[in-house]
């Protein structure tokens, strides 16, 4: 039976695990995110691993040896508590997978207009719902925020917004 694991990689070599994991037939999975960063002065929207060094594995250990996938070209080890790898829920990366964090702060400027619900994903405002007004250059947005019964508003990263569905607003 298939068992999600969670695996250490060597530093910033997700990918070049990821390969050879596939390359075995081993399964995994490297939850990603759009992150805004400078680059040269300028600031571009890059995707990193939501949790760097890190991947999950899905094998099963009766057909598939441990000791395959800690020598497996970019993995380091397992993660283990007691000298035992830890053991990943089933529904906790169905949690991961139904998330779309590539999305997050990809492409929300050329979508928003004025009124539109809009989530707060970071920062000390994380969790709390905020109306776009309009944009602040290409990668900040003026929202308002509904902090003690009045609108205040906030000039807000758009990597740190995700628009809401009408459903959701409510």
């Amino acid at each position: 039976m298939e068992t999600w694991f969670l695996i250490q990689t060597k530093s910033r070599q997700e990918s070049c695990a990821i390969e050879n994991l596939e390359r075995q037939g081993i399964g995994s999975f490297c939850p990603s995110i759009m992150i805004e960063k400078l680059s040269r002065g300028r600031r571009v929207v890059v995707s990193e691993a939501l949790f760097p060094g890190y991947l999950f594995v899905n094998f099963d250990h009766n057909r598939v040896s441990a000791t395959t996938v800690c020598s497996t070209r970019g993995v380091s080890h397992f993660v283990s508590t007691a000298g035992v790898p830890v053991r990943v829920p089933e529904d906790l990366i169905a949690s991961l997978m139904q998330r779309d964090f590539e999305q997050i702060g990809k492409g929300i400027a050329g979508a928003l207009t004025a009124g539109d619900n809009l989530e707060i994903l970071d920062g000390p405002f994380r969790g709390l719902n905020a109306v776009f007004t309009q944009p602040d250059g290409d990668s900040r947005a003026i929202v308002l925020i509904n902090f003690l019964n009045q609108p205040v508003k906030a000039v807000m990263s758009l990597a740190s917004l995700h628009k809401l569905d009408r459903a959701k607003a409510s």
